[in-house]
């Protein structure tokens, strides 16, 4: 009888275990170094895109050091730029001291883009605002 409750307990140990790990992993198809431009010419980072998802959805990880804090008024916008016509924007973040990394998501990317843009805007700006970084 010890030992049956022993081997259950080794069992539910191990499906705890198997239940409980989750992959944080971010899979990466293409990545794509960013380089500053004089505007923060300090600034480096890149943009990692995953597997398109079944909605269509490509993941992105953006990843980024050197960017100044903005205002509450003012953010940071990815662009997608495509061989053919201008940017699209893809999402707005924030950064924090050191790196920062945001997942951000575009529909449709079935390879790698033709190159990005990171724009720094005022949060009611309905333009592409001054460019901070692009593909390297």
């Amino acid at each position: 009888m010890l030992l049956g409750l022993v081997l259950l307990g080794i069992v539910i140990f191990f499906i705890g275990y198997a239940t409980g790990q989750s992959d944080e992993t971010f899979r990466t198809n293409w990545y794509s170094p960013l380089k500053g431009t004089s505007a923060a010419s300090h600034t480096f980072g890149s943009v990692q895109g995953g597997p398109i998802q079944p909605n269509g959805n490509t993941p992105l990880l953006v990843t980024v050091r050197g960017l100044p804090i903005l205002p509450g008024s003012e953010h940071y916008v990815l662009y997608v730029l495509k061989a053919k016509g201008g940017p699209l924007r893809c999402g707005a973040f924030s950064v924090g001291a050191g790196t920062t990394q945001v997942n951000l998501s575009y529909p449709g990317l079935p390879k790698e883009p033709h190159g990005w843009e990171i724009a720094r805007e005022k949060a009611s700006s309905t333009g592409t605002g001054k460019i901070v970084a692009r593909t390297a």
